[in-house]
């Protein structure tokens, strides 16, 4: 990375962030999806995909993913992996700060994606069925 100045910054990089970075670099807009685990999110932990359009013998999460990831970066998509947004804030030039542990970036908009969690029941034995099927 040459600089540290974008003019759009994601914040997240599951299906979303990776379908945002995918639409604004085939716009001509310099952007950076910056991810604080890794790119895919939840959806990486999905064996089988039987209703993702494009796909009728279905699709695994980790495939999905990676076939995403390819066609953004394709078009320019920058990806940082590993660190974590501590700061969001606005500098006079009415420009965005995105402050991570390592640096601070620039960007004329911000898309945030951090997608969510799984609602949970509170039930006894239920992280033993997370991820298996039981929703």
């Amino acid at each position: 990375m040459s600089n540290s100045n974008y003019e759009v910054i994601i914040v997240g990089g599951g299906p979303a962030g990776l379908t945002a970075g995918l639409y604004t670099c085939r716009a001509g807009l310099k952007t950076l999806l910056i991810e604080r685990n890794f790119i895919g999110g939840q959806i990486v932990n999905a064996a089988l995909l039987e209703n993702y359009p494009g796909f009728p013998e279905g699709i695994s999460g980790f495939d999905l993913m990676a076939r995403m990831q390819e066609q953004a970066t394709k078009y320019g998509l920058e990806i940082i992996t590993g660190e974590q947004v501590n700061d969001l804030s606005s500098n006079i030039a009415g420009d965005f700060n995105v402050a991570t542990q390592e640096k601070t970036y620039t960007a004329k908009a911000i898309i945030i994606t951090t997608g969510g969690e799984y609602s949970k029941l509170g039930v006894e034995g239920e992280a033993r069925y997370t991820g298996k099927g039981v929703s």
